[in-house]
């Protein structure tokens, strides 16, 4: 079987695309079971390929399991770069062409008579929330931080970032501490091995991130490993089982050790 180039669209088209969305311009577009792009508005990228298989079949049949969707994207584009993962263009791509089917799917919203352009900014494009809202990237780079390819499962960790989108989205996804892949290691690990954080992820999720937030104002995170940051929480282990409501983040004696 001839591999065939991965494409993606240019720079200024995605910036068009994204105007005319805000406008409420082109929102029409996205309720049509293919969206109308201009073709000549699409560049192929060089040395990367697109999936040898039909990955939009293969995401529209476990469309309600997000991390089943996440690990078929990230096999589909396991070789690709942090570099071009980042890159809206190419999410963008795949959301509008490719795996348009299957991100419709996974946000009905968008077929609803009053949608709102945020909806759309947040889930084909990179919104004002971040990668971690955009339908494919957000997958993606869930498992590039999290997969541990030595061990006998290397989707372990994966599977607890995704056990909820409140705990992966709402908690980490807005935190530049999600992108840190030893910290998420480091905090995954722990949360696993401790049962009883089962029942406190999203909330639990929540201080976590906000307290390694802080601590970064203060601390260089950027060089610490995994053991550091499940050090951390497990010293942390006592408050986060102690809040049983999202108001109770707003006490300052929670971070008073930072």
């Amino acid at each position: 079987m001839t591999m065939k180039l991965q494409k993606i669209f240019k720079e200024n088209y995605v910036r068009t695309l994204r105007e005319a969305v805000f406008s409420g311009e082109s929102i029409p577009l996205y309720k049509e079971d293919v969206f109308n792009y201009d073709e000549t508005q699409v560049r192929v990228l060089t040395n990367v390929y697109a999936p040898s298989f039909n990955l939009c079949e293969k995401l529209t049949q476990v469309y309600e399991d997000d991390f089943q969707a996440a690990v078929a994207v990230y096999e589909a584009y396991k070789d690709i770069s942090p570099l071009l993962a980042s890159s809206e263009a190419f999410w963008a791509y795949l959301t509008h062409v490719d795996l348009y089917e299957y991100t419709r799917l996974r946000w009905p919203k968008v077929n609803r008579e009053n949608t709102a352009a945020n909806y759309i900014l947040d889930h084909w494009f990179i919104g004002g929330k971040g990668i971690y809202r955009n339908a494919i990237a957000s997958l993606w780079w869930g498992i590039y931080n999290t997969i541990l390819p030595e061990n006998e499962n290397p989707y372990e960790l994966s599977k607890v970032l995704f056990s909820s989108y409140g705990f992966r989205v709402t908690a980490f996804g807005a935190s530049p501490i999600i992108r840190h892949r030893e910290a998420m290691i480091g905090i995954l690990s722990f949360i696993k091995d401790n049962p009883e954080m089962r029942y406190k992820t999203k909330i639990g999720g929540e201080y976590i991130s906000k307290y390694f937030n802080r601590l970064g104002a203060v601390k260089q995170l950027t060089y610490m490993d995994r053991d550091y940051f499940r050090d951390v929480c497990e010293q942390l282990k006592e408050k986060i089982l102690s809040i049983n409501k999202i108001e109770q983040l707003q006490d300052e004696t929670l971070f008073t050790d930072i």
